[in-house]
């Protein structure tokens, strides 16, 4: 069980200077200031430790911790500003680094970016924070395979034409944007051609798709759910050889399909609904590996004619999300 006490656990004390054999490490801060820290430590043989440190300081005094075997690190705090720990810059088998704000206010990082010892690091989450400035000087992160920004303040760092953004995330797979209200453009994100994923949701400043879109060759999925100003969806969507799922769902302001959409030969899903929809392009039925549609039921009406011409496939008609919200459930 956590316990609170007003200085080091006394079993620090007598392994002082011992590296911990931590798989997953667990920081906690209190809201308003850093005199609160609770570290849970997940070690080899799998036991749980949870210990709760106060302090009176204003500010946090990152005490040196020895964590050679560390793999997870989650920090979760409340506050409008924060600094790393600096003992994170020897965590060389580090491949999670997880960083949550749960305040109401956007956080400052101090300490990002990364040190280059994070060679390792595959897993990137960053929720409610400001996110670091990218510079031609940010180091690689070789090794990164996903990234989530979610509720972050985007301050334009991938808005910069002059970045070599896929340098700086050569490997990176799987990237979501989640309410980032004052995200605007995508055109550097069209930089990373080693995306599989990408997931810009929730996202309302976002009006058009860029033409360099169809960099993105290596492309599978493709999510842009309730993106409420996006007009329309570009013709360079069409030249995305691998696009296997298309999510437009809650984006009410796209009204057509592409003219060309018949050449994602490998388009298995295609979410829509909410989406109000004036008709489908012709070429619709040479979707040959479609299989699954969602969409309202003005819209199924117009699938239904697309089946058959690619057998097989299934219309989902969605609910109205104003159900999932009625209060029927009170009579039952």
């Amino acid at each position: 069980m956590p316990r609170r006490e007003s200085m080091l656990p006394r079993e620090w004390e007598e392994n002082n200077n011992q590296p911990f054999d931590a798989r997953i490490v667990s920081i906690h801060t209190c809201k308003n200031s850093f005199n609160f820290v609770c570290i849970k430590l997940v070690i080899a043989s799998k036991s749980l430790m949870d210990f709760c440190v106060v302090r009176g300081n204003e500010r946090l005094d990152w005490f040196d911790m020895e964590l050679p075997k560390k793999e997870v690190l989650i920090l979760n705090f409340s506050s409008d500003k924060y600094v790393l720990p600096p003992f994170i810059c020897k965590m060389g088998s580090l491949k999670a680094l997880v960083i949550i704000n749960n305040s109401m206010s956007f956080a400052c990082l101090h300490g990002f970016p990364l040190s280059a010892n994070l060679a390792k690091l595959r897993s990137l989450w960053l929720e409610r924070v400001h996110v670091p400035e990218l510079s031609s000087s940010t180091i690689s992160l070789r090794n990164l395979h996903k990234m989530h920004l979610i509720l972050c303040k985007m301050n334009n760092s991938f808005d910069r034409m002059d970045l070599d953004i896929s340098n700086i995330f050569p490997s990176l797979s799987n990237f979501t944007i989640d309410h980032c209200y004052d995200f605007v453009k995508l055109s550097t994100i069209c930089e990373i051609v080693s995306l599989n994923s990408l997931s810009i949701t929730n996202c309302p400043r976002i009006l058009v798709l860029p033409k360099n879109l169809s960099k993105l060759q290596s492309l599978q999925t493709l999510r842009l759910y309730a993106c409420l100003e996006l007009k329309d969806l570009p013709v360079e969507i069409c030249e995305l050889p691998c696009l296997e799922y298309l999510d437009i769902s809650q984006c009410d302001s796209i009204n057509s399909l592409p003219e060309e959409i018949g050449n994602l030969k490998k388009l298995e899903k295609i979410d829509m609904r909410e989406c109000p929809l004036w008709g489908l392009p012709g070429s619709v039925d040479a979707l040959e590996s479609l299989r699954h549609v969602i969409c309202d039921t003005e819209a199924s009406y117009m699938w239904e004619e697309v089946k058959k011409a690619v057998p097989g496939l299934c219309i989902e008609v969605a609910e109205k999300w104003t159900k999932c919200y009625s209060l029927e459930w009170l009579d039952e």
